[in-house]
């Protein structure tokens, strides 16, 4: 066996019991088919896939089976993992060996999607770095056509699993004592050669005092074998049997010392013991507990048997369900919560698992829960309506799959009762009640403020009052992200930052790391929303790091609230792009509730849009009403100046005087007064006031309030341009410093992109950084030599608000030619018929009639003309 990593243990292949029948037909089979890259061994549930490859590598082939590595699969097992363990197979190769090791996987059905990718790549590029043993219940999507003409796949159906006569009388005779030959021939031949059938139904004839004649009845009656041995099956167990497996039939895995509690019987273990000797009832797995421990898995089709025990009743069944609950009443005293609902809802313990989900619910659902408890919802309906201490972790599992309307439904019924049951009263300090108002309030359905003036008050008392933080313990995590994201929108920066780094510290602490990393992306969206896009970079980083570890549960959104973060923390950074950057291909997904980041998605995709080089696309996607609910209304101010700053300055671009004049009198009704004076910087710098636009700049950087987009760094940079046009140029360098000084550890490069019309190109003004002045000045000097102006970058290829105003929208052109368009490219730069000819190496007559059928295409008569309908139509 390989030595174990921190984050690996391969197991062993498992033990063979007692009554184990060697299985010739199916190890021939498998010594020929090994010889393969990867052989998958497909067969239903109860075939014998398991023990019947185990005994061909620990009986069959000694020579293979000591170095053959055995993986149980599960949801852990990603493609990472299982690459970690094809590469350990393969470095054997290199050590004396011919080929890698082998390496069997038991329930690759349940092997994420992208672990079996990896199989298929490697099948398909480098089958001699693996041999691999697939064990599934079903087919999985692997190349095989190629693969199979070239001997590198093998696929194995389940008929090769099918018993013969010989092995089923064999396995018939251990389990019935008998060798009657009407026993053996009945059960073999309704058997069908499957495995599991043969030793459920050999069990309940043995435990009849006519075994024939039970053999008859099976072989007669309807249904599935299986269906019909229950009760035998049952019966046959010695009560101390069945009791353990009424307990634990639900555990995956069940270590002795799990049996042992919940049955709340210490011979447990040997219970089992003596049930892992038949080889399919319970299974013994070694190696597979963290602790070393000794685990045991109930064979599916017994669990099935077990679950339709226990919902079938009787003394033996309302024995476990208390057993069970005491034992789970011991966990939660000892604040051992992780199992408890899974196991009371088990063994039919309803109320009581009711009553876990209104103390505990919060937690279940950040702990992976959630399907559990939404499929508790859809079958129990009256045991929830009958607590309602459990409807917030309903109505949050609804919340965090984005279920927005079932989610709302629970949310009012919880405000409903919570405020019900304190008189009416609105300062309840009940933490459900303060979290479900605070959703509420990002649907629109009730005030933002007075949402977060409660939660604020919960928070407070939860930390001063003990008797309060107690009770609201469990769910103070969920409450203060919650605080944080509704705060990111509202406005509230700092108090966003307190409450998220709050929330991801308890969550730390209590071992939540799939709420942890929902805080952390929000965390980052608080940090670049707060003009600190290095420090949102670093969070978002980390936020994604997160993510990539295993959860109990992965937060739906997180990854790409995370992902924007980073790409709007990039796009201000050095070094610029040398490319356009395209749009976003696919819709990110978003939470219905979560109105920032919406609003930042609109942001972002106007600024990829201006980066692939369309202004009026980007005017376009911002002027567009943004996706929020009906009920919500208007953007908070923070986020509408915002805006409205980013349309001033796309307007800018467009040298839209017009809007640029609307934008600035609606920031005039505005708090502070800065953001007002930058766009009508912006105005005057269009008109060409210089000594207008510089001072109005200044009193902008002096005034300007908010941090994203970096308002007080673009009015130093276009004042710094008009000075040294006025001829300042030491006061236009003191303004280049402060800009620098200002952006240097956000490290945002979008002041110095140029955007006045009438000052000194940037690049002249970065050409005069020294080496006295800092690396961030160095790197901007050096990033932006030689570039023009944004504002000149754009002059060219931009229709005005005249030229689209002119231009009908009904129009109809012909398609240009591509040399129309080169022409039109040449005319563009200013090019005379002359330069024209000799850069297209062509005739200047030539010349002259692809510009007499562009105009006429154009239906213009003169260059400008043209210009300004190919500016319009976005042919430039």
């Amino acid at each position: 066996m390989p030595p174990a990593t921190s984050h690996e243990q391969w197991s062993q292949a498992p033990r063979l019991p007692q009554t184990y029948v060697p299985r010739q037909v199916l190890w021939e089979r498998l010594d020929r088919a090994v010889a393969s890259a990867v052989t998958l061994l497909v067969a239903p549930v109860g075939a014998g896939k398991t023990l019947g490859v185990g005994g061909w590598l620990q009986v069959a082939r000694p020579d293979l089976g000591p170095d053959a590595l055995w993986a149980h699969a599960d949801a852990t097992w990603d493609a990472e993992r299982l690459s970690a363990l094809l590469d350990h197979s393969a470095g054997a190769a290199g050590r004396g060996r011919d080929v890698p090791r082998l390496v069997v996987v038991d329930d690759a059905h349940v092997l994420p999607a992208a672990a079996v990718r990896l199989v298929d790549e490697r099948l398909s590029a480098a089958p001699d770095s693996m041999r691999v043993l697939l064990l599934s219940r079903w087919d999985l999507p692997l190349t095989r056509l190629v693969p199979e003409l070239l001997g590198h796949f093998t696929m194995l159906r389940g008929g090769t699993l099918r018993m013969d006569d010989a092995e089923a009388a064999a396995l018939i005779h251990e389990h019935t004592r008998t060798t009657d030959p009407e026993v053996v021939r009945t059960i073999t031949a309704h058997a069908a050669g499957w495995c599991a059938a043969l030793v459920l139904t050999a069990r309940a004839v043995a435990a009849d005092p006519d075994p024939a004649a039970a053999a008859r009845r099976y072989a007669e009656g309807e249904g599935q074998v299986a269906d019909r041995v229950v009760s035998e099956v049952f019966a046959s167990l010695t009560p101390r049997e069945r009791h353990t497996l009424l307990c634990v039939a639900r555990e995956e895995a069940v270590s002795a010392a799990t049996a042992a509690h919940l049955s709340r019987d210490p011979a447990a273990a040997e219970a089992l013991a003596g049930l892992a000797t038949t080889g399919l009832l319970v299974t013994r797995l070694d190696g597979r507990s963290p602790d070393g421990a000794v685990q045991y898995r109930i064979h599916p089709l017994l669990a099935e048997v077990i679950r339709r025990r226990l919902a079938a009743g009787g003394v033996d069944v309302e024995r476990a369900r208390a057993t069970v609950g005491q034992a789970v009443a011991l966990d939660l005293e000892r604040g051992e919560r992780h199992r408890a609902f899974d196991r009371l809802v088990a063994v039919g313990q309803l109320d009581a698992a009711a009553e876990v989900l209104g103390s505990d619910g919060a937690v279940l659902v950040m702990g992976g829960h959630g399907p559990a408890i939404a499929a508790f919802v859809r079958q129990h309906p009256e045991v929830i309506g009958a607590h309602p201490d459990s409807w917030f972790a309903v109505a949050l599992e609804r919340w965090v799959v984005n279920d927005v309307e079932a989610a709302r439904h629970w949310l009012d019924r919880v405000t409903q009762h919570e405020v019900g049951s304190t008189g009416g009263a609105g300062g309840s300090s009940c933490a459900r009640l303060a979290c479900a108002r605070l959703m509420r309030a990002r649907l629109g359905l009730e005030p933002v403020d007075d949402a977060v003036v409660h939660a604020e008050r919960v928070v407070q008392a939860s930390y001063q009052d003990s008797a309060v933080g107690a009770a609201n313990r469990r769910v103070l995590p969920q409450l203060l992200t919650e605080l944080g994201i509704t705060r990111n929108w509202t406005g509230d920066l700092a108090g966003a930052e307190s409450s998220l780094a709050a929330a991801i510290d308890l969550c730390r602490s209590r071992d939540l790391p799939a709420l942890a990393a929902e805080a952390t992306s929000h965390l980052a969206m608080t940090e670049y929303l707060a003009g600190r896009e290095r420090a949102c970079a670093q969070v978002a980083t980390e936020a994604l790091g997160l993510l990539g570890e295993p959860l109990p549960w992965r937060p739906r959104f997180a990854a790409a609230r995370s992902s924007l973060a980073l790409l709007l923390a990039g796009l201000v950074d050095l070094p610029w792009p040398s490319a356009p950057i395209l749009p976003v291909p696919e819709p990110t997904p978003v939470h219905a509730a979560d109105l920032c980041t919406r609003f930042w998605l609109s942001m972002r995709d106007s600024r990829l849009a201006l980066l692939s080089g369309s202004v009026p696309d980007a005017e376009r996607i911002l002027i567009a009403p943004l996706d929020l609910p009906v009920s919500v209304g208007r953007l908070p101010a923070h986020l509408r100046s915002a805006l409205l700053i980013e349309r001033a300055f796309l307007a800018s671009l467009a040298a839209d005087q017009a809007t640029l004049r609307d934008l600035e009198y609606e920031l005039l009704g505005r708090p502070g007064a800065g953001e007002a004076a930058l766009v009508a910087g912006l105005r005057a710098d269009l008109a060409g006031e210089r000594r207008a636009a510089a001072e109005l700049f200044r009193a902008a950087a002096d005034t300007v309030s908010l941090s994203q987009p970096p308002t007080r760094a673009l009015a130093l940079m276009c004042e710094a341009q008009l000075l040294d046009a006025l001829g300042d140029p030491d006061a236009a360098m003191d303004r280049l410093r402060e800009a620098v000084t200002a952006t240097e550890v956000r490290r945002n490069a979008v002041p110095f992109l140029g955007w006045s019309r009438q000052g000194t190109p940037v690049a002249t003004l970065l050409h005069r950084v020294d080496r006295t002045d800092g690396s961030w000045a160095r790197q901007v000097a050096a990033d932006g030599a030689g570039r023009p102006d944004i504002m000149s970058l754009f002059a060219p290829t931009t229709a005005t608000a005249r030229e689209r105003s002119a231009t009908p929208s009904t129009q109809v052109h012909q398609a240009l030619s591509p040399r129309e368009r080169e022409v039109l490219g040449e005319l563009a730069r200013g090019s005379t018929y002359a330069d024209i000819a000799a850069n297209l190496v062509v005739s200047e007559n030539t010349v002259k009639t692809h510009v007499s059928s562009l105009y006429g295409k154009l239906a213009v008569s003169r260059r400008s003309e043209a210009l300004a309908v190919a500016r319009s139509l976005h042919l430039l």
